[in-house]
């Protein structure tokens, strides 16, 4: 689904929850002023207000909609942040309205004619009000819209105004009009932590605060095992309405052409997709530096270590020597078996995708062919030729200095 898309959902949900608000508001000033019930009357304003939230939801992913042009070159999708912060202070708002209404309920309990009437249309409104909560909230976190979200938490402060009417219901019929005062005062506390952890989000993504600390993890670790990537220096990402745009900065060995700086962009921003839902923008900042740690695969005969006799084939050799070397000097080894070498189909391909699952960067061989020669060099992999007269992998390492660089297929 895509952004606009997702919009497009969005602000289909907001109008769908404009109309039932407008038919809630209608019934229950209707039968509030029918049964004589203030509590049924307050609830119908209060529910009137939030037609006025959900019109401001609306009218913010209307304008997320819009091409932003010279002047917003990110667009307006911070328009949907802003409506979420005025919607959290309409929840604020909310809570000490029903916090007052509560306090002076104590002092001054009101009585309810044709409390069944009252009843039923309180808990329709429960149930109602609800009802939309839950569609608001299930859209919201299918689109990722924080506007939707807070309009949602805040539609459940309705379903408490609610079951405070119904209280102040139950609690006149059994002759305890004070119930109704007493639930107010506990639901606008609730009322109020919607709010402020509401409002708090949206002022977080305004300033450009990323606050997905896992996410952030995986991604750079998906990043750093990218083939051909020495290091990652350096991430950046912003939430911006539905959207994420960010900024990575990585190293790279020698001097790469524009192709290979391309494809490792888009491996780069592959990479974020995996964790980041609705990346609208990657930009990716290439640096170049000389590597100090090589691997070499060298392909091999046996598996005897450096001893071992080379193989002149790629796909062929039986096993295969990773040599770690740390400014030129031999650290570690070990020896694999190619599983490609028995294989009849793409054998060459295949064992280019198992030495760069070994992360090799560097690659000792006779002649390559055309298409592993490519797979190898966008992977930033270096290939060398195997000198005349040269037999075991130990020989190779103690010339890597005077290695000759293949530049293309043979």
């Amino acid at each position: 689904m895509t952004v606009q898309e997702k919009l497009s959902l969005g602000i289909t949900a907001s109008r769908n929850a404009i109309f039932s608000l407008v038919l809630l508001a209608l019934v229950k000033g209707s039968v509030g002023l029918y049964s004589g019930s203030t509590a049924l009357l307050a609830d119908a304003v209060h529910t009137a207000m939030d037609v006025f939230t959900s019109l401001a939801v609306w009218i913010g992913l209307k304008v997320s909609m819009k091409s932003g042009g010279e002047s917003f070159p990110y667009g307006y999708y911070k328009a949907e942040n802003i409506v979420a912060l005025f919607v959290s202070i309409l929840i604020l708002l909310s809570g000490v309205e029903l916090l007052r209404e509560g306090l002076a309920g104590v002092k001054a309990p009101s009585e309810i004619q044709f409390e069944g009437l009252a009843l039923v249309t309180s808990v329709f409104s429960v149930l109602g009000v609800y009802a939309l909560s839950v569609y608001k909230e299930r859209i919201g976190n299918l689109i990722n819209s924080q506007a939707l979200i807070a309009d949602a938490r805040h539609s459940y402060t309705d379903v408490f105004a609610s079951l405070v009417v119904v209280a102040a219901v139950l609690g006149s019929m059994f002759g305890v009009p004070q119930l109704d005062s007493f639930g107010a005062i506990v639901i606008s506390f609730l009322i109020f932590k919607l709010g402020l952890e509401s409002a708090r989000d949206a002022m977080l993504i305004l300033m450009d605060a990323w606050l997905d600390r896992e996410a952030n993890e995986k991604i750079r670790q998906n990043i750093e095992n990218i083939p051909g990537l020495l290091a990652l220096k350096d991430l950046k990402l912003r939430k911006s309405g539905l959207v994420v745009f960010g900024e990575a900065t990585v190293e790279i060995e020698g001097d790469p052409d524009l192709k290979q700086i391309n494809l490792l962009s888009e491996s780069v921003e592959r990479a974020v997709r995996k964790e980041v839902e609705n990346l609208e923008h990657l930009a990716v900042n290439a640096r170049a530096v000389e590597r100090t740690q090589i691997r070499f695969a060298l392909p091999v005969f046996g598996n005897e270590g450096p001893s071992a006799r080379l193989s002149e084939h790629l796909g062929k050799a039986p096993y295969f020597l990773f040599a770690d070397l740390e400014a030129r000097e031999l650290r570690n080894w070990k020896v694999l078996e190619n599983p490609a070498s028995d294989i009849e189909k793409k054998r060459g391909v295949k064992t280019v995708e198992f030495l760069l699952q070994e992360k090799a960067n560097a690659l000792v061989l006779s002649s390559v062919g055309e298409g592993p020669f490519h797979m190898l060099r966008d992977n930033l992999v270096r290939i060398y030729r195997t000198p005349d007269g040269v037999e075991t992998a130990l020989e190779i390492l103690e010339r890597i200095e005077g290695l000759e660089e293949i530049e293309e297929p043979e």
